[in-house]
Formats: structure tokens, sequence, C-alpha cells
């Protein structure tokens, strides 16, 4: 797998300069309404050899990038896209770690070194019509615990171009009605056994967590990818991702939703009906 590691000081950033703005504390990718993640970076960083910077043996940050093994073998615009989105907030991520870092010693306080990791794998159908890309980005800043977020990509492999949700289908809302029932059944059916041993009872599931993700956020139906089939060509439904913090406690972890093609069938544009089919395979 392609990787890429930095360990970064706080006097090596100064005299660097990143350009980005400070921040507080770095956050996970956030929902936009073509896809999950931040701003790109103009930074470069895969046009340089893998570097390590350490100044009088401390470290500011960590910053790790794993991309899919056959990234020179993709479509040229597909593997750039999935470089730029790599690279997306780590600018931030340095200057917030290099401003904890200043402020720890001003006040007196140990500073722990934050770290950014992040994966990006194939995940869709090897072949055919579609494909589907997920990026994850472990984060931590000193807490008491690490955090994660996830951006997706999904890709028409025909058309040769990034796919959103809306693209996909001839109804845009009733496409939404219907993810937005099985997303909630499936997500409903998870929390009840992963919370069997609680006194949440499925009316305090739904209106703790799993109703107010849906309330508004039309950029929440962006964060999935292509689900693989029993056909190796067919693309066998969505597969959304969320974070923990999006539809429940941090405890509770990562949730991974299967969408069977079958329940948004009918609501497909004609140029993708032919690329859904055979037994999808879900979480």
């Amino acid at each position: 797998m392609g990787r890429f590691s930095w360990i970064v000081s706080a006097c090596m950033l100064a005299m660097t300069g990143c350009g980005a703005e400070q921040a507080d504390a770095p956050q996970p990718p956030e929902a936009s309404s073509s896809a999950k993640g931040t701003d790109a970076s103009t930074d470069e960083l895969f046009d340089t050899d893998p570097k390590v910077a350490v100044v009088n043996g401390e470290q500011a940050a960590t910053i790790d990038i794993s991309l899919p093994d056959d990234i020179e073998e993709l479509h040229p615009a597909l593997a750039e896209e999935i470089r730029k989105r790599a690279n997306r907030g780590t600018e931030a991520f340095i200057a917030a770690a290099q401003a904890d870092k200043e402020a720890a010693a001003e006040k007196g306080f140990e500073f722990r070194p934050h770290s950014l990791d992040v994966n990006w794998i194939e995940v869709g159908p090897p072949e055919g019509h579609l494909a589907g890309f997920l990026g994850t980005y472990a984060t931590y800043t000193g807490g008491a615990h690490p955090n994660v977020g996830f951006d997706v990509l999904n890709w028409d492999r025909n058309g040769e171009k990034v796919m959103t949700f809306e693209d996909f289908f001839a109804d845009v809302e009733t496409a939404r009605t219907k993810v937005t029932i099985a997303l909630k059944e499936g997500l409903l059916e998870a929390k009840r056994e992963r919370l069997k041993d609680t006194n949440f009872n499925e009316q305090d599931m739904l209106e703790s967590w799993v109703n107010p993700a849906f309330a508004d956020n039309s950029g929440m139906y962006q964060g999935f990818t292509i689900a693989r089939s029993s056909e190796a060509d067919k693309a066998g439904g969505l597969i959304y991702h969320f974070a923990p913090y999006e539809v429940g406690a941090y405890a509770e972890g990562v949730y991974e939703v299967g969408v069977p093609y079958e329940a948004f069938a009918d609501v497909l544009k004609a140029d993708y009906e032919d690329a859904f089919g055979g037994t999808p395979v879900l979480p």
C-alpha cells in the first residue's frame, strides 16, 4: 500500500510556515453538499519523498497517509482526486498541533503529540460500471481518546467521473425517502444489538440519535460507498459509514449500515439500472 509519513516539530513548522489557519482542535472530515471532507489542502505533500523532521527531540504531530495499492493504475482523474482528498485538512491539523504545543509551553502544561492517520482503500465492486473508495481519518489531539471520521468517493468507470447521491436518481426526493427508511431500520437493528444490555429502548434511540441525524441534513445522504455484490461487475447497493457521535455516543463506535439496491431500484436513472444486481454484500 502506498504510504507517506511525516513527523513534524513545532520549531520546524514555524520555519516552514504551512499557511493554514490555526484552530483550537482539528476535527474529523465534515459533510458537504457533494462529499464528506474538509476543504482541500494546497500543500504538495505527494510531490516529495517521505520526510521526518524532529527538532530538539520534541515532535508536535505525525501524519501517516496510506493510499490504495494500485493508485498508479487507476484513471488519472480518480487517482488525483484520492490524493487530494487524502491531503485534506493536513495543513490545519499541523497548524493546530503547533498552536497547542506553543500554548502548553506557555502555560507549563504537558503536551501530548498529535497524530493523524489517513487510510484510503477500494471497497466497491472490483469491476463493472461503478467503483467505491473509503477514506478513514483517525485523529488524536491530546484528549481522553482518539476520534475517527470518514470520506467517501464513488466513481463512474464508464463516464469517468465522481458520483454524488443525486447523480444516481431520476427522483431524488423519493430516493431520499426510500434510503431514509432503510437506513433507520438498519441503524435501529444495529443499535438494538449494541445496546441490548442497557436501559435504552427503541424510542430513546430514535429520539436521541437516529431522527436528529436525518433532520435538515441533506449532506448525510452523501456518506455512502458503493456496495459489492455476488456478481463482481455489479453493485449490490449502498453502504453508509457513520463516525462516532453521528448516530450514537462515542462508546458505541462506528456504524456501517447497508441499503440493498432493491430499496431504490425503481427510482434509479436509466443509465444506472444495469449497474446494480446480484446479492448485496452488506455489513
